[in-house]
């Protein structure tokens, strides 16, 4: 018999070692009796990670896996299993160097896998890890703070969503539209400077006091290179044109408020012109003008009264989007997180979410006048839960309804459980 290449070897090996670690997350969900106490399962390396982060150098690695399976509904029954590596560097560059207020940060990322919104058939997508698969420097910026902090310049390849539309409550959930919702992260030719794909540019922030923020960002038009989705692309087409957003927020602080953390926040973003040629010279050319507006709140409204670690948070957010390019026009979407619902386990968080991205008027008279129907909205429903084993190794159960998969009414709503899990190296 003739053996197995080295390429088919190691192919072999590395989906045994996500079984395995998927099988091992599974079985964590149990009492382990396992005294871990570390912060990461590496340790201190010896002691080298804490002298590396007091001169101001931080590393960090996570592995996040995760198996969905489509019970039924949807394109097809499916189990598929994906996984995303974040590898993270920091660099504070005062205390590396002297400089004040500087900051450098670089992100790989690395993804591969199944894509189960293909089986589901759903637009918003039903993991929020789903990428091509693909290694590719995701991040690399460098960050200038003045006067204490209240005016921040950021220059590089950025990530808009980390700080743009951004609920903090939200990001429990494992489905997209959780994060930035599809009224925005759907806009584009290749889509904004968002997961999986960024793009370079500028941010401007200014925070006068910790109750409120104003930012802008203008970013390349074209994020990557749709021709081209795997690695990082950094293309300047001739007629990609710009994007710019903007956000104000409003801050209550922990401390100042009985209820707890909350955030409200209005934000906006544009493309702009393409060229007056009836999008034939560019490919950025039928993004040119699109804009949107969106609202999101979160807000802890219930802290217990012996453990202020446990209680619960609501958020919500509405989006609009201008729909002469955008397939969903309007998105509504909000739920609850409940941190700490069993009193032996005050750090689990479980929550339920309802996303709904809806069509325009103008986009189903189009599908409709060219013969194909589609439905008006399609609603995700989530009810997740998760658990911190150790500090490092984290595990979350999900069950998923999708009502109008993709807006197709050939396609019967679906149900879909996941499993994920991160381990903190």
């Amino acid at each position: 018999m003739q053996d197995p290449s080295p390429l088919h070897r190691a192919a072999c090996c590395g989906h045994a070692t996500r079984v395995l670690l998927f099988a091992l997350s599974f079985l964590g969900a149990a009492p382990l009796g396992w005294a871990w106490q570390h912060e990461t399962l590496s340790g201190e390396l010896g002691g080298y990670r804490s002298r590396l982060a007091d001169r101001g150098v931080t590393l960090d690695l996570i592995y996040t896996g995760e198996m969905v399976s489509i019970l039924s509904g949807g394109v097809r029954r499916k189990t598929v299993y994906l996984d995303s590596v974040d590898l993270t560097l920091t660099l504070d560059v005062e205390r590396l160097l002297g400089w004040p207020g500087a900051r450098v940060f670089v992100y790989g990322l690395g993804n591969r896998g199944g894509n189960p919104s293909r089986h589901v058939g759903d637009a918003q997508g039903v993991s929020g890890i789903e990428a091509f698969d693909t290694w590719k420097l995701y991040e690399a910026w460098f960050e200038q703070q003045l006067f204490d902090a209240r005016l921040s310049l950021l220059v590089g390849l950025y990530n808009l969503e980390a700080e743009f539309d951004y609920a903090e409550t939200g990001q429990l959930f494992l489905h997209s539209s959780f994060g930035t919702g599809p009224d925005f992260s759907l806009s584009g030719q290749n889509g904004p400077s968002v997961f999986p794909t960024t793009s370079l540019g500028v941010r401007l922030r200014l925070q006068p006091d910790p109750t409120w923020y104003w930012q802008t960002a203008v970013l390349d038009g074209v994020a990557g290179d749709p021709d081209d989705p795997g690695g990082t692309q950094v293309v300047f087409g001739a007629h990609d044109g710009v994007l710019v957003a903007s956000e104000l927020a409003y801050l209550i602080d922990v401390h100042a408020a009985a209820g707890g953390y909350g955030k409200y926040a209005l934000g906006a973003w544009v493309y702009s012109d393409g060229p007056d040629d009836g999008g034939t010279a560019g490919r950025a050319a039928c993004c040119g003008g699109a804009y949107g507006l969106y609202g999101l709140a979160e807000q802890v409204v219930y802290r217990h009264v012996t453990d202020p670690r446990r209680g619960l948070a609501l958020f919500a957010r509405l989006g609009f989007a201008e729909a002469r390019v955008n397939p969903f026009s309007v998105y509504t979407g909000g739920g609850l997180v409940y941190t700490g619902l069993l009193s032996w386990r005050p750090e689990d968080r479980c929550g339920l979410g309802i996303a709904a991205a809806h069509h325009s008027g103008r986009f189903r008279r189009t599908r409709h006048a060219a013969g194909h129907a589609v439905a008006d909205a399609e609603i995700a429903l989530e009810l997740t839960y998760r658990a911190g084993l150790t500090a490092w190794w984290t595990v979350q159960p999900s069950l998923q309804y999708i009502v109008n998969p993709g807006t197709e009414p050939g396609l019967d709503d679906a149900v879909l459980v996941g499993l994920r899990f991160e381990v903190v190296f």
